[in-house]
């Protein structure tokens, strides 16, 4: 065997070794590096045996997303929630405190280091399990983050489980690439449905 086949072999270990001693912390602070403030992610929610699927679209403080038939438009301010089975749009203020990715899904993790305690749970080289535990009673119970390391450093969420005191959410994730227009709320488009305003 050359040396350089050994000296790849060893810097490769090496660098399995660096990755699987990382915190929890670390792992955190890739993922939001690695996201940004612009991205796309399929999406699978499971909630008492029930699954929907749909997509994240998110760019800057605005967002988009889609779940079975329900489709949310956002700007950052206001949240559009449209239900197309009963024709129906709701409008209210976008919730800045909620850590639930289904309700807030921008800046991802960003809060995780100052609000949540953080523990690996389970280590699998490039793939982990983080416990997430608040630091103070926001309705969550804990949160369960998977994340993976792809090429580059780069870390991307796998799949994401909330547990509010029992309830369960599980939402699987798959990053896109982010290269499609954020789409806008126009009320335009659905002036044929009920509107019902809380703001």
């Amino acid at each position: 065997m050359s040396n350089k086949i050994i000296l790849t072999f060893v810097g490769l270990v090496l660098s399995v070794a660096t990755l699987s001693a990382q915190s929890a912390e670390a792992w955190i602070e890739a993922l939001n590096n690695s996201l940004g403030t612009r991205y796309t992610m399929g999406a699978t929610v499971r909630v008492e045996g029930d699954e929907l699927t749909g997509i994240f679209m998110v760019d800057g403080d605005g967002y988009y997303l889609t779940l079975g038939t329900m489709e949310v438009y956002s700007d950052g301010k206001l949240r559009y929630e449209v239900n197309n089975e009963r024709k129906e749009v709701t409008i209210d203020r976008v919730d800045l405190t909620s850590r639930d990715i289904l309700t807030n899904p921008t800046n991802a993790f960003s809060f995780a280091a100052e609000e949540f305690y953080s523990d690996i749970v389970a280590d699998k080289g490039a793939e982990v399990v983080i416990s997430l535990v608040p630091r103070e009673d926001i309705g969550i119970t804990d949160i369960e983050l998977t994340l993976r390391r792809e090429g580059h450093g780069r870390v991307v969420p796998v799949a994401v489980r909330y547990n509010y005191d029992g309830d369960i959410i599980d939402v699987l994730l798959a990053l896109r690439p982010a290269d499609a227009t954020l789409p806008r709320w126009d009320k335009a488009a659905y002036r044929a449905y009920d509107i019902v305003s809380f703001i």
